[in-house]
């Protein structure tokens, strides 16, 4: 049997106007390598259930739609795909085409986990949270012709018992950056995440000998690999990321993470991140407004008085700060435009990830805002975190469509790109000073 792994297209599925709205918008902006490098990662979960899967198959392959076509020539007969809402309506448009063709359809991941019933129009057998323990079963179901609709796992997934990506799937030479999951789980509970319903509240992550195998791995295939540790919240255990930065100090690559702010209070932690490889952390401030940052999250709300000085601390060290930060939300006027654009300035932040309020099925924000009426489109392909699709509370549609352009505008503009540069480069210098 020949299976195939498809993380669908998620870049420019929104309607005409707003595709070629976000193509004028982002191609004048400057120094944001960076962040198409984040956006065009390979689909960590695809390969993880390719290790799960490859006992039962002959042949696999993986297509990412980011890099390259489908051939629809070629037979398969099953596919699994993995995708998050903004890939949902591309997701449904390859099933129907795949269901033409005879073949059987899976799905797993964010979006089929958050909403099955719609899943299902569509594919054949749907996958609720993780996938180690429930594929292997639908898959002697299916051998035995009575394969269920739906499998949910329920049990706690040992990290450690994850199989081996299958990173040798990847054609690595179209990727410069390779995606590697430790952890799943986030302690945090942000009105507008859905990633809780998929791996729960509690940390759970694999050990620090079981990272570097699977880094030797990538290394194997990819000299000098730039890693994105695609975790929620990476550096949240202390022990555990002390052992770890210290494995992974003296190697020859780069890599980058998400984590939360409170990473400034660890000088463990903070003193080994620029030796062991890490060059970039995404931290999720997601605002700058008191009102709108206690109705999201009140630990962030409390240390947000201290997000300057936190910022500072963390770059002190070599490692840049990519802050996120949703503009226009419900406690938000038009004032947060600028307020975002001079406290991402005065902060030297390295980079800024500004999205919109979008509700992804599955999070609390899409709950209320279902209730208050205040969705304006579920055509999937627009929820980029870019595109307008909801009724903000206190300034109009196009009010805050011009304050995010203007946001970026600004942030990315030439001269505050050359002034981060600068700020780095003296941050790079006294730490080569320091070290000679």
């Amino acid at each position: 049997m020949k299976l195939a792994l498809i993380s669908p297209k998620g870049v420019g599925l929104g309607t005409n106007e707003e595709n070629r709205w976000t193509e004028a918008l982002y191609d004048s902006l400057n120094g944001i390598d960076s962040l198409r490098e984040l956006m065009s990662c390979a689909n960590s979960p695809l390969l993880t259930v390719a290790a799960i899967l490859e006992s039962f198959f002959d042949e696999m392959e993986y297509i990412d739609e980011e890099i390259e076509g489908i051939d629809w020539d070629k037979h398969y007969d099953m596919v699994a795909m993995s995708f998050m809402t903004q890939q949902a309506s591309r997701a449904f448009v390859l099933a129907e085409k795949f269901k033409q063709k005879g073949v059987y359809l899976i799905a797993g991941g964010m979006h089929p986990t958050n909403s099955p019933e719609e899943t299902l129009q569509y594919f054949d057998t749907v996958f609720i949270g993780e996938g180690e323990v429930t594929l292997p079963q639908f898959m002697n179901d299916y051998l035995q012709n009575k394969p269920l609709k739906v499998y949910e796992n329920k049990n706690e997934i040992n990290m450690d018992e994850v199989p081996l990506p299958r990173y040798d799937l990847l054609k690595m030479e179209r990727y410069r950056t390779i995606p590697l999951q430790i952890s799943r789980g986030c302690p945090h509970n942000c009105e507008f995440c859905a990633s809780t319903k998929v791996y729960g509240p509690k940390y759970r992550h694999k050990s620090v000998n079981r990272v570097m195998q699977e880094i030797k791995i990538i290394e194997s295939l990819k000299p000098n690999p730039h890693i994105y540790f695609t975790d929620d919240n990476m550096l949240v255990k202390k022990d555990f990321a002390i052992e770890l930065l210290d494995a992974l100090k003296g190697k020859k690559m780069r890599w980058m993470t998400h984590t939360d702010i409170s990473v400034a209070d660890q000088d463990e932690i903070l003193k080994r991140l620029f030796p062991s490889g890490c060059r970039k952390l995404v931290v999720g401030f997601e605002s700058i407004i008191p009102e709108s940052l206690c109705n999201i999250e009140k630990w962030k709300y409390n240390r947000m008085q201290k997000y300057g000085e936190e910022i500072q601390k963390i770059q002190s060290y070599g490692v840049g700060v990519w802050g996120t930060f949703i503009v226009g939300l419900d406690g938000d006027d038009k004032s947060v435009f600028q307020r975002v654009v001079d406290f991402t300035l005065e902060n030297n932040l390295y980079g800024a990830m500004i999205s919109v309020p979008t509700p992804f099925p599955g999070s609390s924000l899409y709950d209320r805002l279902l209730k208050e009426d205040r969705i304006l489109s579920l055509n999937w392909g627009s929820y980029t975190l870019w595109n307008v699709v909801v009724q903000p509370k206190n300034m109009s549609v196009e009010e805050l469509k011009e304050g995010f352009r203007y946001v970026l505008s600004q942030i990315y503009s030439k001269e505050a790109t050359e002034r981060r540069m600068e700020y780095f480069k003296k941050i790079y210098s006294a730490l080569r000073r320091e070290k000679s």
